[in-house]
């Protein structure tokens, strides 16, 4: 068989061919081209490698992930923690001056109204007194003060050195109409209650006695009777008497004008007799928050450290009735 020739072989040479890879195909072009794109770096149309060359992460590396995502989540949880303690704590702080504000407004307007006057003598003479029959004319009025919680009635679970004080009171002049009138004493002592996480905690808090004018009426008639303090300020319980304000203690109450003494008082002007010579009284006390009442122990509260460093003192003055 005859060898073809090409136009451009010289006569008389030999002829010579390529090697098989160095032909050229009419599609050479367009295969090195794709050759090249898939040999591209970073080349999101690559071929998949065998799964033994697949980038993945190892065991350690999720281990150290999961470890750091751990402590972030921890972190974010006490954080958490940490604010809703402060929002309770305010919460109770809040609650804790609204409660003393109260107790300001009801003290203030109750012993304002403090009815007291010494014995007068009768028309009759110094023979004697008269004796209470429908009306109260010049009859001893007295009211029970301690300085430091000794005195002639005994307060279960009293705070030891802080004042109490009793009296007959009466919002508003009214008229000769004795409903208005009513038995009225302030006192700290210890009382069982439950806490706002359900537990029952003993704590000092400042106690209302209260004694309304349907029961006042008798408790005058036994006074006159037998002149002592328990016949007049009957009754007198912690367990029993309204909670006028939590976590207190340190109650002081001081009169101007003239000392009184611890027990029953029927003046506290240096002359009856003279003109108005300023009857004040200054009542204050101290409010521990929630939160440091339930950690103090209850023979510390009265303390002055404690007091400066976690109590927060209220403090009012008054305008006494003369007699």
């Amino acid at each position: 068989m005859k060898t073809p020739t090409r136009k451009s072989m010289v006569l008389g040479t030999t002829p010579t061919f390529p090697p098989f890879h160095q032909k050229i195909f009419t599609h050479a072009k367009s295969a090195k081209v794709t050759t090249n794109i898939y040999l591209t770096k970073n080349n999101p149309f690559r071929p998949l490698r065998p799964l033994r060359e697949q980038s993945a992460f190892t065991l350690i590396e999720l281990m150290a992930a999961t470890t750091v995502l751990s402590v972030v989540l921890l972190m974010m949880v006490g954080m958490q923690d940490q604010m809703s303690k402060a929002w309770s704590n305010a919460n109770r702080r809040t609650d804790a001056t609204r409660e003393a504000r109260a107790a300001a407004r009801m003290m203030a307007a109750d012993l304002g109204g403090m009815s007291f006057r010494p014995n007068t003598l009768n028309s009759g003479g110094a023979a004697g007194y008269d004796n209470f029959a429908l009306i109260l004319t010049n009859q001893g009025l007295p009211y029970l003060y301690s300085s430091n919680g000794t005195g002639p009635i005994t307060i279960t679970n009293a705070q030891s050195g802080s004042a109490y004080l009793f009296a007959l009171c009466n919002q508003a002049s009214r008229g000769t109409n004795y409903s208005d009138i009513g038995l009225v004493g302030y006192y700290i002592a210890a009382s069982g209650r439950t806490n706002i996480n359900g537990f029952v905690v003993t704590n000092y808090n400042l106690h209302r006695y209260y004694v309304p004018a349907s029961n006042a009426v008798s408790n005058l008639t036994s006074w006159f009777a037998n002149r002592t303090a328990n016949s007049l300020f009957s009754g007198v319980n912690p367990a029993t008497d309204d909670i006028l304000a939590r976590n207190t203690c340190n109650l002081r109450i001081t009169f101007f004008g003239k000392g009184v003494i611890n027990g029953l008082n029927y003046s506290n002007n240096a002359n009856p007799s003279s003109s108005y010579r300023g009857n004040k009284a200054q009542v204050e006390w101290t409010t521990y928050p929630e939160d440091f009442a339930q950690k103090l122990p209850l023979s510390t509260w009265s303390t002055s450290t404690n007091i400066q460093k976690y109590g927060r003192s209220f403090e009012f003055r008054l305008d006494v009735r003369r007699n």
